[in-house]
């Protein structure tokens, strides 16, 4: 009886490391188009105290043909179409964060775009890693492909989505969910981004798209900026799903309230 006990735990301790020693399933792509489906896998670090990500794209030919895939540089960099899959996938998160958005140069490319010949049931797989908390190491334009800063720690749903220069069409790629833990955190974070849902007339207070289920509070500051109408909202009430605020203008002597719709992000406390 003692053999055979010792015998069944060194079974379940070779088994659990073999079992331990196996990579995880893949996820499942996301929607196909085009004869194309994308899959984003995202890994934290090991080490928990330090921010970074190992991060995965493949671009997936479920069709029964060859798909040639081409670059869409706005300038001469001289990547290839994995380099290009890689700065043209932009990253969209849940709780969102405000996007990026300014002045980009105008470049024009002179040589030509490369090209790769993607054979049905191939994958075309592209992988780098991060250090901090984002998903990306660069863009090919920050106005079209977001690189979200994660501002709190928490569990965040994040999908990729690239636009794929396909032999026939561009075709618009987004990928499964991937949950992402940020500061080794897997608790809902806080929300930092919304928009205003009403104005009052005079422009001196505003409804706000975020509210307690979001980890809103009273006192909670968000602001807005644009060359034309900066302004800040001073949180007063807060119901479950949106909140009252106080609207004060940061551009002196300005004639133009808010108007519903327009974006706010949170004043972070130090």
């Amino acid at each position: 009886m003692k053999n055979a006990r010792s015998t069944f735990a060194l079974f379940f301790v070779v088994t659990s490391q073999l079992l331990a020693a196996e990579p995880g399933a893949l996820p499942e792509p996301g929607p196909e188009d085009g004869g194309l489906r994308m899959r984003l896998v995202v890994v934290p670090r090991p080490d928990a105290s330090e921010d970074g990500f190992d991060v995965s794209v493949d671009l997936v030919n479920t069709s029964e043909r060859a798909i040639t895939l081409r670059a869409g540089w706005r300038n001469d960099d001289p990547g290839d179409v994995k380099a290009y899959v890689e700065a043209a996938t932009g990253i969209e998160c849940v709780p969102a964060v405000r996007p990026w958005s300014g002045g980009v140069k105008d470049t024009r490319r002179k040589l030509p775009q490369p090209e790769y010949r993607l054979k049905a049931g191939e994958v075309l797989s592209v992988r780098w890693q991060t250090a901090g908390r984002h998903l990306k190491n660069r863009v090919t334009n920050p106005n079209e492909v977001q690189n979200p800063e994660f501002p709190f720690p928490g569990l965040y749903s994040v999908h990729a989505s690239v636009d794929v220069i396909a032999s026939e069409r561009v075709v618009t790629m987004r990928s499964n969910e991937q949950l992402v833990p940020v500061g080794g955190s897997r608790a809902m974070p806080r929300y930092t981004y919304g928009h205003l849902l009403a104005v009052d007339e005079g422009g001196k207070s505003a409804v706000l798209d975020l509210g307690a289920r979001h980890k809103v509070e009273v006192g909670d500051q968000f602001e807005h900026f644009s060359k034309q109408t900066p302004w800040k909202l001073t949180v007063t009430k807060v119901a479950p799903g949106h909140c009252w605020g106080r609207i004060e203008m940061l551009t002196p002597n300005s004639d133009v309230p808010p108007r519903s719709g327009m974006g706010a992000m949170l004043v972070r406390k130090e």
